[in-house]
Formats: structure tokens, C-alpha cells, sequence
């Protein structure tokens, strides 16, 4: 029977170092033994940043900024923050970059690998001899090239397409892929690999003991997958008095396995605007949603007690 755990998961950070920092301190904050991060780390676009005479300039969040030397790390550090990759260049090098895709494919997959080597030095300085466990998991939306980075740790660990031992006598499956959404993100796959890949773990999980569902995610017509329905130029669908449309998105094959093999609990994520739990025969699933443009990370903390789970709150903050 697994022990007394305070669990606290949060997911879809993409880029926001704010929101990084916030979930590794959460295991002081909420005296958590298990921090656990589901996946889309990384963020979406590259700020330049241009060095004009005796000043910076750059354009963000719709306003341009000029800039003294001693004003530059506040305002890089308001870049991270908000999710998004800041770049110190020249006119002429960003004008390279615009005109060439591999080039620019290059230098965006180094600005995030740099990003996330940076969060995992900070929660292996935070977090080193603590005693917490701390699983960081890539999701959908990440490049493979973060993974080398995730798996060099020895205080963080990725349990990405793996079952790790978390406490005695319970389990975690892990899964950072999705089925396919119409932004053909670096892990979307069809639902029957979806399927393969939860059925091949669940053999390596093998019998006894209680298990956690750590996918990415959600399963299908929970109420934890609905998002806004696109028409053909990715823009949502309005109905009756401007309202926007929504449909589920999450996954059938995760939700066949829920019903299958009832785990204690499923954590998902990739639906920013979806935040909530939902029953499944015995599984109760979680979905803290997104604000990571905001500077809010939003959690769940969950207690589990004798192989059940007997509290959570959502948090934000």
C-alpha cells in the first residue's frame, strides 16, 4: 500500500521561466514530496533584440522599447517570463535568419535547449538533497532535442515513455505525446501508436500495486479536453451570440485505456483552457490548465493516502 504523498503537478509552462521556478519551489511552498511537470516546456517564438548605438531596441507584446545597458536584464528576464526566447542580434543577422528556415529552425532549437538547461540547473540547486522527487517530462509541443537534457540530471528525471517507482507500491506511467492536432506539433501521433505505446507500458508496469496515469493528454469527451473549434484559416468558430464553439480534442486511446485499466489517477495537460477533474468509472483525472503568458502557474495538489486519492485543491498563483 503506497504511503501518505503530497503530489503537486502543473504542465504547459511553454517557455515561462517564471512559471518554471514557481513549480520547482512548490515543493517548499506546498510540502510536497513529488513535483511533477507534464509536459510543453518550451516556448514559440524569438524576440531580437537590436543593439543601436548606445541603446537596445525591440518590439514585445505589441509596444517598442529602447533601451539603456543597465535596463537590458530586467527586460530579457520579462521575455523569458512570458514564455518567449530573446535574442541579442544585429539587423542585418535577423534579416539572414527571416530569409533562411533552417537557419532561423537552427538558432530557435539551441535558444530553447539553452532555456532548458538553465531550469534544470536551477531545480537541481534548489531542490539537490531535499529529498523531493522532481519528473519533468517533455510534451506534444517540445522539439526532440530538449531530451538529452532532461535525462543528464540526477535530481531532475524524465520519465517520458517509461514507468518510474514513485513511492513504494505506486507507479507512473509516463507519455508525452498526442494524438494529431492540426498544428502537426513535434509528438503528435496517430491514436493507434497512442495506443501501442500505452499498451507496451502497461506490460513493463506488470501486476500489483496502485498506478498513476502521467499522459499528456487528456482523454476524450472528459470535460478536461474541450477546446475551441477552428475553421479552415485556424481561427475559432463563433456560434449564436459570438460565443466561442468548443469540441473535444483529447485522445480516444487514452480514454479506452482509463476505462481498461482504471489507474488511481490520470495528470494531463496540452488544453490550456480546460482546467478541471473528471471521473472515469474509478480514475479521477486532472487538468490544471495554463496561464504561462501571465506569469501564473496553475497546479494541482493532490493527497494520496492508502492507495486512494483522498484530497486536492487547484492552485494558482
Amino acid at each position: 500500500m503506497p504511503p501518505k504523498l503530497r503530489i503537486f503537478f502543473a504542465s504547459d509552462v511553454h517557455g515561462s521561466e517564471v512559471c518554471f521556478k514557481k513549480f520547482v519551489n512548490a515543493a517548499e511552498f506546498y510540502k510536497a514530496d513529488v513535483l511533477i511537470m507534464g509536459g510543453d516546456l518550451t516556448g514559440k517564438f524569438v524576440i531580437p533584440i537590436f543593439k543601436i548605438g548606445g541603446e537596445y531596441q525591440a518590439k514585445f507584446a505589441g509596444e517598442e522599447y529602447s533601451l539603456k545597458e543597465q535596463e537590458l536584464e530586467k527586460f530579457l528576464q520579462r521575455v523569458r517570463d512570458s514564455g518567449y526566447y530573446p535574442y541579442l542580434t544585429t539587423k542585418e543577422e535577423w534579416d539572414d535568419l527571416v530569409n533562411d528556415e533552417s537557419k532561423m529552425n537552427a538558432l530557435f532549437i539551441e535558444l530553447m535547449k539553452e532555456s532548458i538547461r538553465r531550469w534544470i540547473e536551477y531545480a537541481e540547486s534548489k531542490l539537490r538533497g531535499k529529498g523531493v522527487k522532481c519528473y519533468v517530462m517533455p510534451g506534444n509541443d517540445d522539439h526532440p532535442a530538449i531530451d538529452e537534457i532532461l535525462n543528464s540530471s540526477d535530481v531532475v528525471e524524465n520519465p517520458h515513455e517509461r514507468v518510474v517507482e514513485i513511492a513504494d507500491g505506486l507507479k507512473m506511467l509516463s507519455l508525452g505525446y498526442s494524438n494529431i492536432t492540426p498544428w502537426k506539433c513535434p509528438r503528435d501521433i496517430p491514436e493507434e501508436e497512442l495506443e501501442k505505446k500505452i499498451e507496451k507500458l502497461m506490460n513493463e508496469a506488470g501486476e500489483g500495486g496502485e498506478l498513476i496515469y502521467n499522459i499528456h493528454v487528456p482523454p476524450y469527451a472528459s470535460g478536461i479536453d474541450e477546446a475551441p473549434e477552428l475553421d479552415e484559416n485556424m481561427r475559432p468558430k463563433l456560434g449564436p451570440g459570438g460565443q466561442v464553439m468548443v469540441s473535444p480534442v483529447g485522445s480516444k486511446a487514452v480514454r479506452r485505456a482509463i476505462e481498461k485499466y482504471q489507474p488511481m489517477m490520470g495528470l494531463h495537460g496540452h488544453i490550456h483552457e480546460a482546467k478541471g477533474f473528471a471521473k472515469i468509472r474509478k480514475t479521477i483525472c486532472f487538468n490544471p490548465g495554463s496561464e504561462y503568458q501571465e506569469g501564473i502557474l496553475r497546479g494541482v495538489l493532490i493527497q494520496i493516502d492508502k492507495g486512494r486519492v483522498r484530497d486536492f485543491i487547484f492552485t494558482s498563483g
